[in-house]
């Protein structure tokens, strides 16, 4: 097997296993050779002996490999290869799911903020993650809430952890945009009994759901999940790019924060001074770009392939859906620069945990109509989903390796008309992911004067944009009252 694969390979084996490495291993290097790994950290989690570990990537790595009964689940629980989207939907929704809708199945929907002001300032949006966790945790509800900190030594890096006090949970705050294997903390669910919460990304969803499968006892134990609305992960050598940008001032970082100022906020290091300094062209006066500005760039550069092929932008398998507000106000006295976070309820027990946290006090909430909830991340999530039917399509074509979506991928939709043509441009728009050899030299020139006029002019474009949907459903509103 070794010079079969480039995963393999790069392993460090013993001299006994060089020829014969256990079935369930080659499984798992054919699954990230191929492009499928999602690096959402499963089969390291649900490895029941301690096997596998992380690469300086987090890609799955072999540490102990005298441990491994080759029991397979490593590959069984695995996201990006098989996620039988259907027959998973239908088990915990009782319907079949409409492939082409992209915010999934909800009981409600809301717009809402943490009623501590901290909190609410702290938090990417409205602070609602963070005082749902909180409250649950104060009450008893939970034992700990899985999460995603800041690596202590290489700053930009998440690292998931299980919170276990108030004070753990707020080192979370903050969105985090490069991969983090979160699902890896299944194994500490597994070895210590109790009630928690799973905060994930819709992959981080699936692979947790695909895990309650293979060992119930992650389903008796996390009570409530929680899933982030996702465009895609992106590489680390994104970040590592930016972080050297940065030259002495980010050796010299005590911190990384992905984002100050609301929604959408610029991502800033606090310096040995406790001074803080913009990340990006933090030397240029005036106009400076905001952290989704320069995300929507490196998404273009630098996502994954496992995510080319996703297309599920706002955690459809979640009790409870979290994200960022792209709509227009649904009130006049509404203003999302002070901080609100869009919500969808999906399962009972999300809809159960969500109005405890609101009849306490922890949470203000507002709900909205249908109408407003579908209009919501449209076109992000709109983008993500026709982006992996093409792609897949195109896999297919090619003889590429392609997740397994079971009955589900019978029913992708074919590209047409004006759909065929945006999704197209978006795919042009992708072209250096499939270029890796060129992202560096492009992304470096975005960090430039260059990138700057340019972020400027789609700065002043996004502004328009926003500006004619917002008064458009003003006018609405005045007119006809919110529908």
């Amino acid at each position: 097997m070794r010079g079969k694969s480039p995963y393999l390979e790069d392993m460090e084996w013993p001299v006994e296993a060089l020829n014969d490495p256990p079935r369930a291993l080659r499984g798992l290097a054919k699954i990230v050779d191929g492009g499928l790994c999602h690096r959402c950290g499963s089969c390291v989690g649900i490895c029941p002996t301690g096997v596998l570990g992380f690469d300086k990537s987090d890609y799955p790595e072999v540490k102990n490999l005298s441990a491994c009964t080759d029991c397979d689940l490593c590959v069984k629980v695995c996201p990006g290869d098989e996620f039988a989207f259907e027959r998973l939907h239908e088990n915990q929704f009782q319907k079949v799911p409409d492939i082409e809708n992209t915010h999934g199945s909800f009981l409600e929907a809301t717009i809402a903020y943490s009623s501590q002001a901290q909190v609410r300032e702290d938090g990417t949006s409205g602070g609602v993650i963070t005082g749902l966790l909180e409250q649950m945790l104060e009450s008893g509800a939970i034992d700990g809430a899985v999460v995603i900190q800041s690596d202590e030594n290489v700053l930009w890096k998440g690292k998931p952890v299980i919170a276990r006090t108030r004070e753990e949970i707020r080192r979370a705050t903050k969105s985090k945009y490069a991969i983090s294997p979160t699902n890896s903390v299944f194994s500490e669910i597994l070895r210590q009994p109790g009630r928690y919460a799973f905060v994930g990304l819709p992959c981080q969803i699936h692979g947790f759901v695909k895990a309650c499968e293979l060992d119930p006892r992650l389903r008796e134990r996390v009570v409530v999940t929680i899933g982030l609305f996702c465009h895609a992960a992106i590489e680390h050598e994104a970040f590592e790019i930016i972080w050297e940008s940065l030259g002495e001032r980010a050796r010299g970082a005590k911190r990384f924060i992905s984002r100050i100022g609301k929604h959408p906020g610029a991502p800033h290091i606090e310096l040995a001074d406790g001074s803080l300094y913009p990340v990006y062209f933090g030397d240029m006066r005036g106009y400076r770009p905001s952290s989704m500005e320069v995300i929507n760039i490196l998404y273009r550069l630098y996502t994954p392939p496992r995510c080319l092929t996703c297309f599920d932008a706002l955690a459809e398998f979640a009790d409870i859906a979290v994200g960022d507000p792209w709509m227009a106000p649904p009130e006049d006295n509404i203003d999302f620069k002070e901080g609100y976070s869009f919500v969808l309820l999906r399962t009972d027990r999300g809809r159960d945990v969500y109005r405890v946290a609101c009849e306490r006090g922890a949470l203000v909430s507002m709900p909205i109509t249908e109408k407003e909830a579908l209009a919501c991340n449209r076109k992000m999530a709109t983008e993500k989903r026709w982006r992996a039917f093409r792609v897949i399509e195109t896999h297919r074509r090619q003889g590429k390796s392609i997740p397994a979506y079971g009955d589900a991928a019978r029913r992708f939709p074919r590209h047409s008309g004006l759909q065929f043509l945006e999704t197209e441009a978006h795919m042009l728009s992708h072209i250096f992911c499939f270029i890796p050899k060129l992202r560096k030299p492009v992304l470096q020139f975005f960090l430039g004067k260059g990138g700057y006029l340019l972020l400027w002019l789609n700065n002043k474009r996004r502004w328009l944009r926003f500006f004619l949907r917002d008064q458009t459903a003003l006018w609405k509103r005045r007119l006809y009252g919110r529908r």
